[in-house]
C-alpha cells in the first residue's frame, strides 16, 4: 500500500503550500505524517473442548494524519515547532494555521532542518512477512496455538486471554524532501490463571508482546507460566543483603542497557543531564579481574526487529554504530539538530542493541557463586534515567545455593546501581531476541544478547 498517494496527503501537502505563502515570514517548514492501521482482536474465555474460546472478535482499521510545522520568528531569531492530528472532516487550512500560532509560543535556538543525503536509504524488513501477507490467517493461527496449549492443560485453571495482531504503515514527507514508508506488525498477548484446587486469592497475569509468530512461541510462553503459578503459594521473603548477587534475564539486561544508553544521546549534554562520552568506561569503582567485558552495538538493519529502521526521528538514514568495546564508550548519538547546537559532527546511529554472549551456561553461572537469587520477574522495575539506579519489588525468585534450588522467594525489594553492576557481572553464553513495540511512553527495544547475567556487585535486597 502505497500511502504517498492518499487522496487527503495530496490535499494537506496544498494546503500546507498555501500557509507557507501566506505565512512566509514565519513558516519555516513542515513534516506530514500518514499511518495507517489494522487489527485483529479476540476476547477468550477457558473452555473444556476448545481449551480457549471467544467470546468476541473484531476487526479494527484505522487511518490518522498528523503535521508538525516549524517557524522562524523575532530578533533574534527563534525557532518554534508544534504537532497536531488532522481532522479529515475540518477545513485542512484552519488547522494548519492554528498549530502555526502554537509553534510560536514556542522559543528554542533556530536549527538547519535535515535535507536528503547523497545515497537513499536501503529498505529494511520489519513485518512478518507471515502477518503482512494475510493478517486473517496469521491471527487464526495463533488462536490455534494458543488454544491447543490450553486445552492440554489441567494442573492450573486458565480463565482467560487476550489477542490482538496488528499490522502498521506509517508514511512521511517534509518540507525539505526528506520522504519513506515502512511497514511493522506486533502482537499482544494475554492470560490469567489460577492455581487448583479452588477457590483461591491470588491469580496471575501475564502478557507477551512480539512482532512475529515465531518470536512469539504462545505454547512456550503458556508453559512458564504455568510454571509461575504452580509456585505462587511456596514462595517466601528473601533475607536482607547489601551485596547481594543476583542472576537477572535477557528482558531485565536490555532493560538496563536501553537506560544506560540514554546518557549517549548528545541532547543530555546540551540539556545538562548525565551523559557519557567517547573514551569514558559504562562502569564505576574498580573492575573485578573475573568479570566479563561489556560490549555493544546499534544496528538498524536486523530484519524483523522492533528497532529496525531505515530512517532516525529526523527522517535521515540510519547507521549501524559500535557504541561499546571492552567497557568504553566508543561514540556519541548525535542528531543533526545537536549537532549543529554542539558543533559535533551527526552520526544518526540507532537500532536494536547488540551484546556478544559469555562463555558460561546458565546453570554454570548459578554453580559459581555459593548464594544467589534468580528474579523471575520484577512485579515493576523501575530504572532512573540520570542516576542509572533502578529497584523494584521482587515478584517471584528461586533462591539457589551453590548452584541447587533451595526455594521460592516472593516479596522484599531488589535495587540496585547500573554502573557498579557492570564492575563485576557474567554474561550467560546463550542468547535471546527480545522484541518491545514502542508506544507513546517508550521508544521501540529490540535486543539480541545474552538470555541471563550474573550480576555480583551494586546489588541490595530488603528482605527479612
Amino acid at each position: 500500500m502505497q500511502l504517498s498517494n492518499d487522496p487527503l496527503l495530496l490535499k494537506l501537502k496544498e494546503a500546507l503550500a498555501n500557509v507557507r505563502a501566506k505565512k512566509s515570514d514565519i513558516f519555516n517548514g513542515w513534516e506530514v505524517s500518514i499511518s495507517d492501521s489494522r487489527s485483529m482482536q479476540s476476547l477468550m474465555m477457558s473452555d473444556p473442548i476448545q481449551g480457549l474460546a471467544s467470546y468476541q472478535d473484531r476487526e479494527v482499521l484505522d487511518r490518522a494524519y498528523g503535521i508538525e510545522v516549524f517557524t522562524q520568528s523575532g530578533e533574534p531569531k527563534v525557532m518554534g515547532n508544534s504537532t497536531c492530528n488532522i481532522d479529515p472532516l475540518a477545513p485542512l487550512e484552519e488547522q494548519i494555521v492554528k498549530t502555526l500560532q502554537n509553534a510560536l509560543q514556542v522559543s528554542n535556538r533556530p536549527w538547519n532542518l535535515p535535507t536528503p543525503e547523497k545515497e537513499a536509504p536501503e529498505a529494511v524488513l520489519i513485518a512478518d512477512p507471515e502477518i503482512k501477507a494475510d493478517i486473517k490467517a496469521a491471527h487464526a493461527k495463533l488462536l490455534g496455538q494458543a488454544s491447543a496449549k490450553a486445552k492440554r492443560i489441567d494442573i492450573v485453571k486458565l480463565n482467560s486471554a487476550e489477542l490482538y495482531t496488528n499490522i502498521r504503515s506509517t508514511y512521511f514527507e517534509t518540507s525539505t524532501g526528506l520522504k519513506g514508508q515502512q511497514d511493522r506488525t506486533d502482537l499482544y498477548f494475554e492470560v490469567a490463571l489460577e492455581k487448583l484446587p479452588l477457590p483461591n486469592t491470588q491469580e496471575v497475569l501475564k502478557m507477551k508482546t512480539a512482532i512475529s509468530i515465531e518470536e512469539a512461541s504462545l505454547p512456550a510462553f503458556i508453559d512458564e507460566i504455568v510454571t509461575e503459578t504452580l509456585s505462587i503459594d511456596q514462595a517466601g521473603l528473601p533475607k536482607t543483603q547489601s551485596n547481594a548477587v543476583i542472576l537477572i534475564d535477557g528482558k531485565t539486561i536490555s532493560d538496563l542497557l536501553k537506560n544506560l544508553l540514554g546518557q549517549f544521546y548528545a541532547h543530555n549534554e546540551y540539556n545538562k543531564l548525565p551523559f557519557l562520552l567517547p573514551g569514558q568506561k559504562t562502569y564505576s569503582g574498580e573492575k573485578a579481574i573475573d568479570s566479563d567485558k561489556l560490549g555493544l552495538t546499534l544496528d538498524p538493519t536486523l530484519p524483523v526487529m522492533a528497532a529496525s529502521s531505515a530512517f532516525t526521528g529526523e527522517g535521515l538514514t540510519a547507521k549501524k554504530g559500535v557504541m561499546i568495546e571492552n567497557d568504553t564508550v566508543m561514540h556519541q548519538i548525535v542528531s543533526n539538530r545537536m549537532g549543529q547546537y554542539l558543533g559535533k559532527k551527526t552520526n544518526t546511529m540507532a537500532g536494536n542493541i547488540v551484546v556478544p554472549p559469555g562463555h558460561y551456561s546458565k546453570d554454570e553461572l548459578l554453580k559459581s557463586v555459593p548464594e544467589c537469587l534468580e528474579i523471575i520477574s520484577f512485579s515493576s522495575l523501575l530504572i532512573n534515567p540520570s542516576t542509572l539506579t533502578w529497584s523494584s519489588e521482587i515478584k517471584l525468585a528461586k533462591h539457589y545455593q551453590k548452584g541447587e534450588l533451595a526455594g521460592m522467594i516472593k516479596g522484599g525489594v531488589v535495587s540496585g546501581d547500573i554502573k557498579e553492576n557492570l564492575r563485576n557481572f557474567k554474561f550467560s553464553s546463550k542468547e535471546k531476541k527480545i522484541n518491545e513495540v514502542g508506544n507513546s511512553f517508550a521508544s521501540p527495544k529490540g535486543y539480541i544478547g545474552p538470555d541471563a547475567m550474573l550480576i555480583k556487585s551494586g546489588v541490595k535486597i530488603a528482605g527479612e
